[in-house]
């Protein structure tokens, strides 16, 4: 389980660098604790605005330092994982494929 709180109310720090640049499931990853709950807090509080969520536990995050700006990523218990690179390779990742995405419905979120 990721550590608390991360129901969208915890300060963050949008000026640091969001710490990751692909994919990563922590909850296959707990063999170096020492680094993992750094990198998993500043994954939830730096380098990104929340979005929104669809669910709890589960929340969109665009991302505004480092080599992932402009990009979104979706967070949730035991996975960090930027918009493109979702099962069916959406867009480019950007916020403005996302929010059209969103918007009308379409994604790789969406319960079928």
């Amino acid at each position: 389980m990721s550590p608390e709180p991360f129901d969208g109310t915890a300060e963050r720090v949008p000026g640091r660098t969001f710490p990751i640049e692909e994919e990563w499931q922590w909850e296959y990853d707990y063999h170096d604790s020492v680094l993992h709950s750094p990198r998993l807090h500043g994954i939830y509080q730096h380098g990104s605005v929340l979005l929104g969520s669809d669910k709890p536990g589960e929340y969109w995050t665009l991302v505004v330092t480092g080599s992932q700006r402009g990009r979104v990523w979706w967070l949730r218990d035991g996975c960090a994982a930027p918009y493109a690179d979702s099962p069916s390779e959406q867009h480019g990742g950007d916020f403005l494929s996302w929010a059209r995405d969103w918007h009308v419905g379409r994604g790789w979120w969406r319960f079928e």
